[in-house]
């Protein structure tokens, strides 16, 4: 069988997905049983010719760096976007720490995207499950449930019912609701759920006495969070 040949990159980033990828240790080595790594900066590979799979972690903040994202794209069969800041252009740590003055491009600005992999960092369970379809020729499906939907699964108690922000309702599942579980909001890192209501969210905030934040207030302007151009 044809192992797939893998490259991961890294444009501007902390490379915490590419932690969370390592971090799966024996899972790891089982899934580099069926393909071949080639690159990876934190490994040490390097790899200059064509791959099956290229996973690009980071944000294009330089005219170098939207190069780069081509030519990753030129020479890689799938490119998978790994992680809140290839996916959105760290939007929410944006909106956390204020660096929205700095050149923050999703990588889809630049070129076509056949997978996202959503979060930050990302689900390394998701991971799994994305590696696991590509070696078997499947398409991958990303999850059509809410966070808040997870929560309810998962019996965790609302932290909007005790008073404290949570973007579980307006945000694409898929990672177990693994902030709420530990007791803190969901900040939405992983983009917006399908057909969410914006509105009708805003209003229940304003029913529950929490005030809005107006990085909120603005996807009633704009694309869906953790959308661009491309998407």
């Amino acid at each position: 069988m044809h192992k797939l040949k893998v490259g991961i990159y890294s444009l501007s980033s902390c490379e915490g997905c590419i932690v969370q990828i390592l971090n799966l240790e024996e899972r790891l080595l089982e899934v580099l049983n069926h393909v071949d790594l080639v690159e990876c900066r934190v490994l040490g590979l390097k790899h200059d010719d064509e791959v099956d799979v290229a996973f690009v972690e980071g944000f294009v903040s330089s005219d170098e760096e939207a190069t780069k994202i081509k030519e990753i794209r030129g020479r890689s069969r799938i490119l998978i976007a790994l992680g809140d800041c290839a996916y959105s252009g760290m939007r929410f740590v944006a909106k956390d720490f204020g660096t929205s003055t700095i050149r923050a491009d999703p990588i889809n600005m630049y070129v076509n995207v056949d997978y996202h992999l959503r979060g930050c960092p990302i689900d390394s369970e998701e991971f799994l499950s994305l590696i696991s379809d590509l070696i078997h020729g499947k398409k991958f499906k990303e999850s059509s449930k809410t966070v808040c939907s997870e929560c309810i699964l998962l019996e965790n108690k609302c932290l909007l019912d005790k008073g404290f922000l949570c973007l579980g309702p307006i945000t694409r599942g898929g990672c177990n609701a693994i902030c709420i579980a530990n007791n803190k909001g969901c900040f939405g890192c992983r983009g917006l759920g399908d057909d969410v209501n914006i509105s009708a969210f805003i209003e229940s905030l304003k029913s529950k006495g929490i005030s809005i934040p107006s990085y909120l207030l603005g996807l009633l302007k704009g694309p869906g969070y953790g959308s661009s151009q491309n998407s």
